[in-house]
């Protein structure tokens, strides 16, 4: 009677272990219709991808008791578009750059990293503590001081050497 329920027992556990496959994989029917579509539709816009060691860096100046910043900042393609603007703090020791990408709804735009250049001038005091955010993300802001006689609306970025 005992070998007859091992018997038993062993027939009904090889039934249960080769009757379950290890990948769990759903069954369709034959019904069953795809949902994906192959037409060329325009892919969902690519946002600009921010983290705090994003670095901008811009030219700065300092003339008629105005900061004076202007730089690039590279984004996804040419649908997008960049905002600049300035605030300073009630004490004038503080300016804040605010930069915000947005991008142009109902085009289609290849995905060409596009640089988009911004000039931003505010009155603050000379010792001013200058910062930036893009996208309402905090970044690193690497200013380089322009020369006495250069012109910030037609700058030269990169240091050639």
């Amino acid at each position: 009677m005992i070998v007859a329920l091992l018997a038993l027992g062993v027939i009904f556990f090889l039934v249960i272990l080769f009757t379950r496959s290890g990948v769990d994989t759903p069954t369709y029917s034959a019904d069953t219709a795809s949902t994906t579509e192959w037409m060329n539709t325009p892919a969902e816009p690519k946002a600009v991808l921010i983290t705090p060691k994003t670095t901008v860096t811009a030219k700065h100046a300092y003339q008629n008791g105005a900061h004076i910043v202007a730089g690039e900042v590279p984004l996804p393609s040419l649908c997008h578009i960049l905002d600049a603007s300035g605030a300073v703090s009630s004490d004038k020791k503080q300016v804040l750059l605010t930069l915000i990408s947005t991008i142009k709804t109902g085009e289609t735009c290849p995905d060409d990293i596009t640089p988009a250049r911004f000039k931003v001038s505010v009155k603050a005091l000379k010792t001013a503590k200058i910062s930036a955010t893009l996208n309402g993300q905090e970044i690193i802001l690497n200013l380089i001081e322009a020369g006495p006689d250069e012109n910030l609306d037609n700058f030269e970025l990169y240091i050639k050497g």
